[in-house]
């Protein structure tokens, strides 16, 4: 029975020995990590080694250029310094939404709903003066 291969056809084939040990510990990475075989497993290891992220998130074109400006403009050292920043302000962003702007809209709903139900009592009360 034929296993999952990677997306990129291996080249090389590498026969590696392992103790025991080893052996239980790369199986304990495989099953934590979820990956199908422990070639895969070595290989993700290999790559996280190497600084190369084992899964890397894909980025829209223009956001991973505006990233790179951030970088040119030397805002950031790389890609993922820009992004932490981008992150950060973003969060910022959100944190003063949350404590700013969401009281007052809930405080615009309150208004709005006691003039509503102010307009209703109104509205009996002078249906009743009016007898209908």
């Amino acid at each position: 029975m034929r296993n999952a291969r990677a997306a990129a056809p291996a080249t090389y084939f590498l026969g590696v020995r392992l103790s025991t040990e080893e052996e239980s510990l790369l199986d304990q990475f495989r099953t934590a990590n979820d990956l199908p075989n422990r070639s895969e497993a070595i290989r993700t290891l290999v790559r996280s080694a190497g600084g190369v992220p084992a899964t890397s998130v894909e980025l829209p074109t223009t956001l991973r250029a505006e990233l790179e400006e951030i970088v040119e403009d030397g805002y950031a050292r790389d890609l993922d310094g820009a992004l932490a920043i981008v992150l950060n302000l973003g969060l910022g962003e959100l944190a003063r939404t949350h404590a700013e702007r969401v009281p007052a809209l809930r405080e615009r709903a309150r208004s709005t709903s006691e003039r509503r139900r102010d307009r209703r009592r109104a509205d009996r009360e002078g249906r009743g003066l009016l007898g209908r």
